[in-house]
């Protein structure tokens, strides 16, 4: 497998009750990538949601750029009144969140449903 061969990022938003559901997929290491989820997020905030599910059952990659970046979302939706939770978390992503210990600031569930469930109505 060369680079051109790596899966790229991608992001799809579905809505679940009171929230956003981000599906990211792919590999989320770089500022591009960073840019279009936070614009994403600001155009959720800015539409009412407060509450984002992170979906990342199709993530297989991410470096210390995609967990900066997953700060800043959690930050945006706190300052907006809600919060963002994780689910679907490979075990390679776990352990990077586990020896960070982001694990004790963010909550993560094993599905969405899951998570979805876990925000106040």
């Amino acid at each position: 497998m060369n680079v051109t061969d790596k899966p790229t990022f991608d992001l799809a938003v579905s809505d679940a009750a009171n929230s956003k559901v981000f599906h990211l997929k792919g590999r989320l290491m770089d500022q591009q990538q960073a840019d279009r989820l936070m614009e994403t997020l600001d155009a959720s905030i800015a539409g009412g949601a407060k509450y984002v599910v992170l979906d990342m059952s199709e993530l297989q990659y991410m470096n210390s750029t995609g967990l900066n970046i997953l700060i800043n979302v959690l930050t945006r939706t706190r300052n907006a009144g809600g919060d963002t939770l994780i689910a679907g978390m490979s075990n390679s992503v776990r352990q990077l969140f586990i020896v960070t210990k982001l694990d004790t600031v963010f909550i993560i569930t094993p599905t969405v449903d899951e998570a979805v469930t876990r925000i106040p109505s």
